[in-house]
């Protein structure tokens, strides 16, 4: 209550073990669905960094996707070229691969940004309103922005001594009160008590 005030704690980031099972989740997504969901990762990284960049890549990895899609629905049961058959496996792998590729690098460095950046992080501890110097006189430290520090106080005055009486009569009426009780047992005592 009366020591230094602690520093602030940095914010805390995702649980490592939550974070890793969302990578691996988003990352499995396109391999499982041959690519046709390889919108998916890149939708959670765009939600996460608010890039334009990254938008973009979501928005160009869902049209992929849904031509890909459509393609195979549309040709359905019919025997393509060999062309189509490396055209369209190419297309899909790369659809796939790039974007899980893209999606673990980008999140990775935008964590491990946010987890070193300074600008992100607390401000630096810094003592406010009056400190004292090697001498015992006080000086003030600014706080930052100039505004006040409503927590400090102003430097400890000296105290102001109030003159007291003497002492030595307040004591003199003191025992001059306890003789005369001490008489006043003495006569009210009976006869056969020990006296002292």
């Amino acid at each position: 209550m009366y020591g230094p005030p602690q520093a602030p704690q940095p914010p805390k980031s995702p649980a490592s073990g939550g974070l890793i099972a969302l990578r691996v989740l988003f990352a499995a997504l396109p391999l499982l669905s041959c690519g046709f969901l390889a919108w998916a990762p890149l939708l959670r990284l765009a939600i996460v960094t608010r890039r334009t960049l990254d938008w973009v890549l979501c928005g160009l990895a869902f049209v992929a996707g849904a031509a890909l899609f459509a393609y195979a629905a549309a040709t359905g049961d019919e025997e393509g070229s060999t062309l189509e058959a490396f055209v369209g496996v190419g297309t899909i792998t790369v659809l796939a691969a790039g974007s899980v590729t893209y999606y673990l690098v980008a999140e990775i460095r935008h964590f491990e940004r946010r987890r070193t950046s300074p600008e992100q992080g607390p401000p630096p501890y810094r003592p406010l309103g009056h400190v004292y110097g090697a001498d015992g006189s006080a000086v003030t430290v600014p706080s930052p922005l100039g505004s006040p520090n409503p927590y400090t106080c102003a430097p400890p005055e000296p105290p102001v001594q109030t003159p007291q009486p003497p002492a030595a009569p307040r004591i003199e009426q003191v025992r001059a009160e306890l003789d005369e009780l001490s008489d006043l047992l003495r006569k009210n005592a009976p006869e056969g008590e020990d006296r002292r």
